[in-house]
């Protein structure tokens, strides 16, 4: 993470000013979109991208994000440049999007076009599940302060120390969050209905 502050700004570039030091960043079109006026503090998550002549720092919104932008890079004639143009242009979920379906609807990307964009989608289209299974997941756990999130940890070790695994402990209490909407569930209720929600199935 990289947290100064900020000097200058553009379309995909900042200066941040960091301990009387400029660096330079290309920047995402979220990252774009949040960004204060010059002279406010600011920081966001970066990946150096090391060259034998070169060095680059690309920024992110978020860590999904930064995930992405790792995936784009890894797929053969996919430069960072490249990656950084493509989540210029396209939010986290408009490429998990473009990478699942293979289609360009309503998004034009300079430089990608049909075919590139299938060999991308073709490279990444497994990593692309995984990370939307950990996305749901996450968001299943995250809760609406610490204490549910703590509930739902425990719930799920919970299940996890009766022998089951920790994806389908994670799909019960999905399933039970899912049939109780909007309840504030503490440990001891979300153990409860899971275990009746296996009784169930």
């Amino acid at each position: 993470m990289l947290k100064g502050t900020l000097v200058s700004k553009s379309n995909n570039e900042i200066i941040l000013d960091v301990g009387g030091v400029g660096y330079s960043v290309y920047i995402s079109g979220k990252v774009r979109d949040s960004l204060p006026e010059t002279g406010n503090a600011f920081s966001l998550l970066t990946y150096l991208d090391v060259k034998e002549n070169s060095l680059m720092l690309f920024g992110f919104h978020d860590e999904r994000e930064r995930e992405i932008f790792r995936m784009l890079i890894s797929v053969s004639g996919i430069s960072a440049k490249t990656a950084h143009t493509i989540l210029l242009h396209a939010s986290f979920e408009d490429i998990l999007g473009l990478i699942s379906n293979k289609t360009m609807t309503g998004i034009k990307i300079p430089g990608i076009g049909p075919k590139k964009m299938e060999m991308i989608s073709l490279a990444l289209k497994d990593k692309v599940f995984k990370i939307t299974a950990d996305m749901e997941n996450a968001e299943v756990f995250k809760g609406n302060g610490p204490e549910e999130e703590t509930s739902r940890l425990e719930a799920l070790t919970a299940l996890m120390n009766l022998g089951y695994q920790r994806a389908d402990a994670e799909k019960i209490i999905r399933e039970v969050l899912k049939s109780n909407p909007g309840e504030k569930l503490n440990t001891e209720d979300l153990i409860k209905k899971s275990l009746n929600y296996i009784s169930r199935v």
